[in-house]
């Protein structure tokens, strides 16, 4: 486990502070111009107090969720997706760390979607359990993953002969529990 660095904690949390606070005030201020626009719509069909105060923001989040499944089935259409991406690298030019942050983005998506393919174990080698996932089996060879805690992110990859190790099948709910708090739990499951 890395020792904890206030310095890097703080950078970490200004890191995901701003771009988080930017997100969050251009939601708002779609919210508020969705609202400006709706509101003679609603003052004209007598459903701008329908549920209260809130109504003119909930018609405005309503209509920002109509729009994005509309850009969403537009994206099908190739002529609409190469403009996305003309405008998306235009972008990229003025903001080189978007990039960044996409790349990481995808990545970790990614290894969420393979994760959820793998086959949760606890793997007892020598005399030493470890949480892992069966990434893939081949004849007497196997390719393991070696988890992480406090997550379920692999943190090491062992290729072995699969009579070096034994292992008892775990669930992903059961692993990502234990890894929450450590370890503690694995010993109530081990045979």
């Amino acid at each position: 486990m890395a020792t904890f660095s206030l310095k890097r904690t703080i950078g970490r949390g200004i890191a995901l502070a701003l771009p988080l606070s930017i997100v969050i005030y251009v939601v708002y201020k779609f919210i508020k111009i969705f609202e400006k626009v709706l509101a003679p719509i609603a003052n004209k069909f007598g459903v701008d107090h329908l549920l209260g105060e809130l109504t003119l923001t909930f018609l405005a989040v309503l209509a920002i969720l109509a729009i994005i499944f509309v850009l969403g089935l537009l994206m099908q259409i190739d002529i609409i997706a190469d403009m996305r991406k003309h405008v998306e690298g235009w972008i990229l030019k003025f903001v080189p760390s978007l990039n960044h942050l996409k790349l990481m983005a995808v990545e970790k998506l990614d290894l969420e979607n393979a994760a959820t393919q793998w086959k949760p174990i606890l793997l007892l080698k020598g005399d030493q359990y470890m949480p892992a996932f069966i990434i893939e089996e081949k004849g007497e060879w196997i390719t393991l993953a070696l988890a992480k805690a406090p997550g379920t992110e692999p943190k090491d990859m062992l290729i072995t002969k699969k009579t070096a190790i034994s292992y008892q099948e775990i669930s992903m709910k059961q692993m990502h529990d234990f890894n929450k708090q450590f370890g503690r739990g694995y010993l109530s499951i081990i045979n």
